[in-house]
């Protein structure tokens, strides 16, 4: 029988801060001799599940840019500027580092934008009014939840908090699913917005099935966002074994 490939997905804050995002995380400098020292302690985790292949979160059209950028890093043993990620990105913090002290020859990525409604929250604040004041609360209350708990634990503890399975289910349906009832019996506007993240998070499997092999060991570096349906996907295909981030994060 084939050897499943075992999917490590760890859901992740962005390092660089802020964001075009549903909720903007501004946890602090990475940079700093404090939080690098704490980036250390998490590669040296991750790196317990021996992955042979790292995945993340940039355009799979940016693969030579990403390529290029991880080879200097890996030579020079520093980052150097380059348009595609900024050096404070976890793209860099994480996988670079953890793929340079495994001696993994590249990275992969395998995202895939698309692009979702803008005038969504336009619509939904003028024609639901009594569903976007509930809806926009509750966004900011779960800003304001995430915002103080990163801003005041260590890089560990904050990935510990975004995999927590529990976390991310309740987020799913309040921030996501929630989104459906928007424009219903009229014009779905909530469920056009839906079928896009879905569509670019099956866009993502696609590109992570292409890249697995029977045997291989992936850690898949991600927007914690993202985890729920990548994990669903993952779980639910019969060539993949999910691994849970916790079990190493919590060694």
């Amino acid at each position: 029988m084939e050897e499943k490939a075992k999917i490590l997905i760890l859901g992740t804050y962005h390092f660089g801060n802020g964001g075009n995002h549903l909720i903007n995380i501004h946890a602090g400098d990475i940079t700093t001799d404090k939080k690098q020292e704490e980036i250390k302690a998490v590669v040296q985790k991750l790196a317990q599940f021996k992955p042979n292949k790292i995945a993340v979160e940039t355009k799979r059209e940016n693969d030579k840019e990403l390529n290029e950028a991880y080879s200097e890093y890996c030579i020079n043993n520093v980052y150097t500027y380059n348009e595609t990620i900024g050096h404070r990105h976890e793209i860099v913090q994480l996988g670079f580092r953890l793929g340079q002290t495994l001696n993994h020859t590249k990275i992969y990525p395998i995202d895939y934008p698309v692009n979702l409604p803008e005038d969504l929250f336009e619509y939904a604040k003028k024609n639901c009014t009594k569903f976007y004041g509930k809806f926009i609360n509750e966004v900011n209350e779960c800003g304001i939840n995430d915002n103080n708990f990163l801003e005041n634990n260590t890089v560990i503890e904050n990935l510990k908090y975004l995999n927590d399975p529990k976390r991310i289910a309740k987020q799913h349906s309040n921030l996501y699913l929630h989104l459906a009832k928007i424009g219903a019996g009229d014009t779905y506007y909530g469920v056009d917005m839906l079928t896009e993240w879905y569509r670019r998070n099956l866009y993502i499997f696609s590109n992570l099935q292409d890249m697995a092999e029977p045997g291989d060991r992936i850690l898949v570096i991600y927007g914690a966002g993202h985890c729920k349906i990548l994990r669903d996907f993952v779980s639910e295909y019969n060539k993949f074994e999910l691994v849970d981030p916790l079990s190493y994060l919590c060694t």
